[in-house]
């Protein structure tokens, strides 16, 4: 995967993507690779196997490691992750905003509609499981899809060719945790990834022909807008809380970054 992004991070071709046909090389490219696999995999009657071997391997780390990897993926915890640059690069809020609603409507939808069983329910209490038990609903997995909307904003705002190769590095890590907690199949972690980074390119392009965000009472709306994210932050209940620490780390962070970010529209209105 690091290869692959490697070969089509040509960010020069992401400042056209909107436009031509650079579209094919810088998204559809890796999103339809990612989507390539989860259908070998799951057509190829992969994911068993390969979800029992991963699962097992993973259980030689700490719960705890995996719990505070695995909520980097929810979706609260991304749209907070995603304001504490705003105050430099405020063009990640409505990047990131249209981006979460694409990603949203994406995984609800197919959700309920393929109503695939997780491995819990499938396999049985032989699963190691992390944080609260999940029987339904497995395809795709939405850890995933933010994990890879939060890295995908923020390579496409910073436009920072090795800074983006370490986020989706860590955005993959959040996809196998997702193994790791005993929550979703690799089928559901590669559609994930797909879907999630196919929304960072949709969320960030239509972000940049939505004049009023860009405005000073659209950019006000959103930095009051993700700092009411990070305060709820505070409350969500993620389901696992060996990473309740690193949660209120991340919602204080945030919630400063935010004031920040609201701060500097009053100051410095131009």
């Amino acid at each position: 995967m690091t290869m692959a992004l490697r070969l089509h991070f040509d960010f020069a071709q992401y400042r056209r993507a909107a436009t031509d046909d650079s579209f094919l090389d810088s998204v559809g490219v890796p999103a339809m690779l990612l989507a390539l696999l989860a259908a070998t995999v799951g057509m190829g009657g992969l994911n068993t196997g390969l979800f029992w071997d991963m699962n097992s391997v993973f259980r030689l780390l700490p719960d705890a490691v995996w719990a505070n990897i695995t909520i980097l993926g929810d979706a609260l915890v991304s749209l907070a992750l995603l304001s504490l640059l705003a105050f430099r690069f405020p063009q990640l809020l409505p990047a990131g905003l249209l981006a979460g609603l694409i990603a949203t409507l994406l995984t609800r939808s197919l959700k309920p509609l393929l109503a695939m069983e997780r491995p819990l329910a499938a396999l049985g209490e032989q699963v190691h499981v992390i944080g609260i038990d999940l029987q339904n609903f497995s395809f795709p997995s939405g850890h995933t899809t933010a994990a890879f909307v939060l890295a995908g904003v923020y390579a496409l705002v910073l436009q920072r060719e090795r800074l983006t190769v370490l986020l989706f590095m860590a955005a993959a890590l959040v996809g196998l945790s997702r193994m790791a907690v005993g929550a979703h199949w690799l089928t559901d972690v590669l559609a994930g990834g797909a879907f999630g980074w196919f929304s960072a390119w949709a969320g960030w392009s239509l972000a940049q022909r939505w004049q009023w965000a860009n405005s000073l009472s659209g950019r006000r709306v959103m930095s009051a807008l993700y700092l009411l994210f990070a305060i709820l932050l505070f409350w969500l209940d993620s389901g696992y809380p060996q990473a309740f620490p690193l949660q209120m780390g991340i919602a204080t962070l945030a919630t400063a970054a935010c004031l920040t970010t609201l701060w500097k529209t009053w100051r410095n209105p131009t």
